[in-house]
């Protein structure tokens, strides 16, 4: 087992945050950030620049004498989803491990929300009480912001948008030289990029709790008393501070807040994201956290390294983020759960044969929930529509090589059979790919066995024989499509597993 002492580095847009954590009981050892401003390349030059990555490696350097001192064996490198946005990334990576022997890991979307949601679950001392009412937690970033809903202490529903305080402020700044009405220019910019969240919230919940958190609220942490990690507002009291903040000049904001020049340009974005999301939410009472992506990520390293036990199943948010992309595109539930559950239950009995593990099991579970959206385009080659919708979609926990392998299982888990070939995959990993192929011939049988849509068996028995997989299924009805659908369907199985399928079935009634 890995040492429970670990190091941790988190790459964003304004600073180099790291820590150094006790795994076993989740206490950070230490802890600071590197003021780097990555995001002023990213969003005004679409590459890193050179003196940038200078700056990269002296707070590498630095950090990594800091790790040395306290004996750290195992070093974790991140960098936020920002950090792809430039041109030049994978070049910058390559040249940060040649001159530092760090190599950096590139978040998705999903990742980092997942990574919030778990500090959160975890870490915040309320989490449990205030989300049995409708909660929205909002992570501000100087890219992006990433909306995540509970209720009922549940995790329901993740969004990410393009809307972050430094990408709208380098967007608006043309606009502050040009207009007298600059406030209200960027508030009609940013309600216009709050309609999708919006419409897609789940209805009938209302969200009276928010909870703010993010690398980018240096004015709400400086309200955070000291020794606090959070602090509980009402709504008449961020009134009074949007009031402030419009009203208000850089310097006094800069005197009163104690910020940098770069800090203060980002203020008045910042609160007026947060203030159209209060209005437009309705919500009336506010939480200001200090927890950061870093602080899921020491908890995710935990949880896998087998150090610490949650209390929660974090892949359950994960299902629950396959689930809500499911009934977003109409996908017919009840084939979808009888598809996912004999799926499953193939997986499980074969273990011996497959020799995947629990990650690969997930996989397979958001891939047969996810299968059939593309009906919601077309029937006729609804898979190749599946395909495409996946990869344009946001899976919460999924990385993005995760999520090409969950599109491509969907792909080829209709009737058109890809040949034996491994070419024919997308470019992955050999493993991957193998993987790739063991879950889509999983797939394919479990959806032969509801081909007609009406859940017809009841019961399976899984069996296997020297030459073959026996199926002994107990049905309602007779089986016969299904036995046929299987005939064409399982021969990708027979080239994967060498070994044939056979169906037989008795009606129980």
């Amino acid at each position: 087992m890995a040492n429970n002492i670990q190091g941790f580095v988190m790459i964003g847009a304004q600073a180099i945050v790291f820590s150094i954590t006790n795994l076993r009981t989740l206490k950070t050892i230490e802890r600071g950030r590197y003021p780097v401003a990555i995001g002023d390349d990213f969003y005004a030059e679409h590459e890193i620049l050179p003196d940038t990555v200078d700056a990269i490696v002296q707070a590498f350097d630095a950090i990594n004498q800091i790790f040395k001192d306290y004996g750290v064996p195992t070093v974790n490198v991140f960098a936020s989803t920002s950090w792809a946005e430039a041109d030049n990334a994978e070049f910058v990576r390559d040249q940060l491990y040649t001159r530092t022997g760090w190599l950096i890991k590139t978040t998705s979307l999903s990742e980092e929300a997942f990574f919030r949601t778990q500090a959160i679950m975890v870490k915040f001392p309320q989490f449990k009480s205030i989300t049995q009412k409708g909660t929205v937690l909002i992570d501000i970033s100087s890219g992006s912001v990433e909306l995540t809903t509970f209720s009922n202490g549940v995790f329901g529903f993740s969004r990410n948008l393009s809307l972050g305080p430094l990408r709208v402020y380098e967007i608006m700044s043309d606009v502050q030289r040009s207009v007298t009405n600059y406030v209200e220019v960027m508030r009609d910019y940013i309600d216009s990029r709050l309609l999708d969240f919006m419409r897609l919230l789940p209805q009938g919940v209302e969200y009276t709790n928010m909870i703010l958190m993010g690398s980018n609220l240096s004015i709400f942490q400086n309200i955070i008393p000291e020794g606090k990690h959070q602090v509980e507002t009402d709504r008449p009291g961020f009134d009074l501070l949007y009031d402030e903040v419009t009203k208000a000049s850089d310097q006094y904001l800069a005197d009163t807040y104690d910020l940098t020049s770069d800090q203060t340009s980002l203020v008045l974005p910042t609160v007026l994201l947060v203030y159209r999301l209060v209005e437009t939410l309705n919500s009336q009472s506010i939480w200001i956290s200090d927890l950061k992506a870093i602080d899921g990520i020491e908890v995710n390293a935990a949880h896998e390294g087998g150090f610490k036990k949650l209390g929660f199943d974090p892949n359950e948010e994960i299902v629950i983020s396959a689930n809500n992309l499911a009934e977003r595109y109409q996908v017919d539930e009840a084939h979808m759960q009888a598809t996912r559950t004999v799926a499953l239950q193939l997986f499980d009995r074969l273990k011996k044969l497959h020799g995947m593990g629990k990650r690969e099991r997930l996989l397979l579970e958001v891939a047969a929930t996810v299968s059939d959206i593309g009906s919601y385009i077309e029937t006729h080659k609804h898979y190749a529509h599946s395909n495409y919708i996946i990869k344009a979609s946001e899976i919460m926990g999924l990385n993005d090589l995760e999520v090409t392998m969950v599109a491509t299982i969907t792909r080829f888990h209709s009737s058109i059979t890809p040949q034996s070939d491994l070419k024919n995959f997308p470019t992955m990993s050999t493993e991957n790919r193998l993987v790739v192929a063991k879950l889509s011939a999983l797939l394919r049988v479990a959806d032969s066995l509801d081909a007609s849509r009406q859940q017809k068996i009841q019961q399976l028995r899984v069996s296997v024989k020297p030459n073959e997989v026996l199926l002994t299924a107990r049905a309602d009805d007779d089986i016969e499509l299904e036995r046929w659908t299987l005939a064409r369907k399982g021969k990708f199985f027979s080239e994967v597993f060498g070994l044939g399928l056979e169906l037989k079935g008795r009606n129980i009634l």
